[in-house]
C-alpha cells in the first residue's frame, strides 16, 4: 500500500468498509432468516396446541362422563394390603375361568402416580386362541379392576398342538385408602 496514492488508498478504505458492511448485513439476514423460522415453528406449535385443548373444552361434558365412567371400576384397595397378591389371585381365578394355563407369574414394583398406584404383572400363559381372546375380553370389561395388556408375546405351543404360548405383561390400575390418621 506504500506506492497508492491518497485517493486510491481512500478507494481501498471505503471498499474494505462497504465489504465489511455487505458481510454483516448478509451475516444479519441469516440470523434473521434463523429466528424468522424459529418463530414460525413456535407459532405452529402454539396453534396446534390452542386447536387441541379448544378440542378438548368443547368436549369436556363427553370427557367428563367417561372419567366418571372409569373412576367407577378402579378398586380401593386398604392402605396396608399387599397388591401383588390380590391382582395375582384376580388374575388367576380370571385365566382359569378363560381356560388360560399360567406357567408364571412375577409381580413388578408399586409405581405411584400422584393418587394412582399401578402394579406390572408378568405371566406366562399357554392357550388355545380362543381362550386367550376370552381372556383378554375378560380383562377389559372386568368390575371393579383396571387392566392394561402392556405387552404381549405370543408362539405357538408345539407342532399342531393348537395350543399358544407366550408372555404377557398386565398394568393393574387402583386406588389406596388413605389412613385415618391423615
Amino acid at each position: 500500500m506504500g506506492n497508492l496514492s491518497l485517493r486510491d488508498r481512500a478507494i481501498v478504505l471505503v471498499v474494505a468498509v462497504l465489504a465489511l458492511y455487505g458481510l454483516a448485513v448478509i451475516m444479519w439476514f441469516m440470523k434473521f432468516d434463523r429466528d424468522w423460522t424459529k418463530a414460525i415453528r413456535s407459532y405452529e406449535s402454539a396453534v396446534k396446541t390452542y386447536r387441541k385443548e379448544t378440542m378438548l373444552i368443547s368436549k369436556r361434558d363427553v370427557l367428563q362422563a367417561q372419567y366418571e365412567e372409569e373412576q367407577e371400576k378402579i378398586p380401593v384397595l386398604p392402605e396396608d394390603s399387599p397388591s401383588d397378591t390380590h391382582w395375582m389371585a384376580m388374575l388367576t381365578a380370571m385365566a382359569e375361568r378363560n381356560n388360560v394355563a399360567i406357567s408364571g407369574k412375577k409381580p413388578g414394583k408399586e409405581e405411584h402416580e400422584d393418587v394412582l398406584s399401578k402394579l406390572d404383572v408378568e405371566i406366562e400363559w399357554t392357550a388355545s386362541l380362543g381362550s386367550l381372546v376370552k381372556f383378554m375380553h375378560a380383562l377389559e370389561t372386568a368390575d371393579h379392576a383396571m387392566f392394561d395388556v402392556r405387552s404381549i408375546g405370543v408362539a405357538t405351543s408345539g407342532r399342531n398342538t393348537g395350543y399358544l404360548k407366550g408372555k404377557m405383561t398386565i398394568c393393574c390400575a387402583y386406588l389406596r385408602e388413605e389412613g385415618k390418621d391423615k
